[in-house]
């Protein structure tokens, strides 16, 4: 597991997916996403990954956060709360997110959906 800090986000990249970590409570525009994305995708050096955001926090996403073509390489987003307003609103998001998106409440339960996008059988 590789660590990287971001003035927003805390991020603990894995080899096919990245969980994701708010250092606050904010609200995510166009900029902050694509600086956001964008240092996960030079980390994954072109390759596909899966992003889990873990809102510990109860941070907000513009709706225009997911408009940018550099999400091409995010194969699926796990949303990881508990708090039932989190739901309610990554709900709203993944209307915006044309790629797999899934709700969790545990940790572990979104690593293994993560995984199973990269299993070969």
């Amino acid at each position: 597991m590789i660590q990287k800090n971001s003035e927003y986000y805390k991020m603990e990249f894995y080899d096919s997916y990245v969980i994701i970590e708010s250092n606050g409570k904010f609200v995510v525009d166009p900029s902050i996403a694509k600086k956001t994305i964008q240092t996960i995708v030079d980390h994954f050096k072109g390759k596909e990954f899966v992003i889990i955001s873990n809102r510990k926090t109860d941070y907000s996403l513009s709706p225009d956060a997911y408009s940018d073509s550099i999400f091409k390489k995010v194969k699926g987003i796990a949303i990881v709360s508990s708090h039932p307003q989190v739901k309610m609103k990554a709900v709203i998001e993944q209307e915006n997110f044309q790629q797999s998106f899934a709700f969790f409440e545990d940790l572990e339960k979104a690593k293994n959906w993560a995984q199973s996008f990269f299993i070969t059988y």
